[in-house]
């Protein structure tokens, strides 16, 4: 029965490290900024479980804790990552609105010049 786990254990790790590969290349190529942020977020939740798998392979309760703090750090990670995701897109929203006050301005004073 000892073996049958294990196999079982090791076939889960394979298959969520193909996973991770999967994720990595989606966030390499994601079209979008949030596609990205979402890959990365996946990725680490996908190494959080086989962290908790690798605890129950080798019977050892440690690799939980360690499994507690990156999750910890993996979800501050994206919080920081959506945080400067958000400024960076309200600066660029804030800057197209200012060029487009300044396009209906420029109208304006060209006929109070005529």
């Amino acid at each position: 029965m000892e073996t049958a786990y294990s196999v079982l254990y090791i076939g889960i790790m394979i298959c969520f490290a193909l996973c991770i590969f999967c994720c990595l290349i989606r966030a390499i190529m994601g079209p979008r900024t949030t596609d990205r942020i979402l890959a990365i977020n996946m990725i680490g939740s996908l190494a959080m479980i086989i962290i908790a798998i690798m605890s129950l392979y080798l019977k050892e309760s440690f690799l939980l804790d360690i499994d507690l703090i990156y999750a910890m750090l993996s979800f501050l990670a994206v919080v920081v990552l959506t945080k400067v995701y958000m400024g960076v897109h309200w600066e660029a929203e804030a800057a197209e609105l200012k060029k487009k006050e300044q396009e209906q301005k420029e109208p304006e004073k060209k006929e109070e010049t005529k």
